[in-house]
């Protein structure tokens, strides 16, 4: 069997990733002439391979070079599809020539799709059809690739909700929004005028940079609507400060959390402080506070030091 192996970088050590792949491998190593990859030809133990970190994709030669006949194409390629039944298709041109890519791949997918092999872009396999010049004729080989499976990363902040209680300005929202995009968190508003804040969250969006065509932001009327949240308030006037906030976020970190934060000229209303049942203050700064999106990254910050 024959493998090509697409390295991260041009300049790195291949005496190093042939050494380790001969320490569970055999066979022989090669430069393909038409790409310059490394080529193994051999018994190749593509698990173990597949976890050096210096291979990006390790390309499986399902067909050697033919003669361009569509036909043939079309034939070897359902063959090979059909042992996977879910591909991906790309097509790669490494000569001139007049054949366009993007129509060679969508007529090749419609011949799997009739064949009854499924084609799609989240295909754990991918069928590279190469096509170059030899000796003046056009020529095609196969090969298939799976992608290195990246692990999840898992998000410190997945269990948090921001609320922010009657923001005022455009800007108050555009700066939570851009928090809410960076760190993935959900966002609810209480305002008692659904119509007013929407016009101005389309007007945040416009100021806020970032993906925001389908974020969405709950608008509320109290916090007594919430359920199944430790809600947390943030005040100038509460008793508690920071260092009792850490204690507080190390023992509840594992729970859904509500961070609720007041607008920056009149901060939270008593009638929400009165239904928060855990309330801090950030800072000595009593005079001139925080404002609301520092409070919310101040908090983030010390959020994070916990995890």
């Amino acid at each position: 069997m024959k493998y090509q192996l697409l390295l991260k970088r041009f300049d790195l050590d291949i005496n190093k990733v042939k050494n380790n792949i001969n320490a569970f491998s055999k066979g022989t190593f090669t430069i393909d002439t038409l790409t310059k990859r490394l080529q193994f030809t051999g018994d190749l133990n593509i698990q173990k391979a597949s976890l050096i970190g210096e291979i990006a994709l390790i390309l499986i030669e399902e067909k050697t070079p033919n003669l361009l006949k569509f036909e043939n194409l079309r034939k070897d390629l359902i063959t090979i599809a059909k042992k996977y039944k879910n591909v991906d298709v790309r097509v790669k041109i490494h000569s001139a020539i007049k054949i366009s890519t993007s129509s060679l791949k969508k007529k090749l997918s419609n011949y799997l799709e009739k064949s009854l092999v499924k084609v799609s872009d989240d295909a754990q396999t991918t069928l590279l059809i190469e096509l170059f010049k030899e000796k003046g004729a056009i020529n095609y080989r196969i090969f298939s690739y799976k992608q290195k499976i990246k692990p999840k990363q898992t998000n410190k902040f997945s269990n948090i909700t921001i609320l922010i209680e009657n923001p005022r300005l455009k800007e108050e929202i555009s700066d939570f929004l851009r928090l809410s995009l960076v760190f993935n968190l959900t966002f609810k508003v209480i305002h008692d005028d659904k119509v007013q804040f929407e016009a101005m969250l389309n007007n945040a969006k416009k100021l806020t940079k970032g993906k925001l065509g389908n974020f969405k932001v709950e608008i509320i009327n109290n916090l007594s609507q919430l359920h199944g949240y430790i809600k947390i308030g943030f005040s100038k006037h509460a008793e508690k400060n920071e260092q009792d906030l850490i204690t507080f976020l190390k023992e509840n970190k594992n729970n859904k959390l509500l961070f609720v934060f007041g607008n920056d000229l009149f901060g939270l209303t008593q009638t929400t402080r009165e239904k928060l049942p855990n309330m801090f203050s950030l800072t000595e700064e009593k005079i001139k506070p925080l404002k609301v999106s520092q409070a919310l990254s101040y908090v983030l910050g010390i959020y994070s030091t916990l995890s």
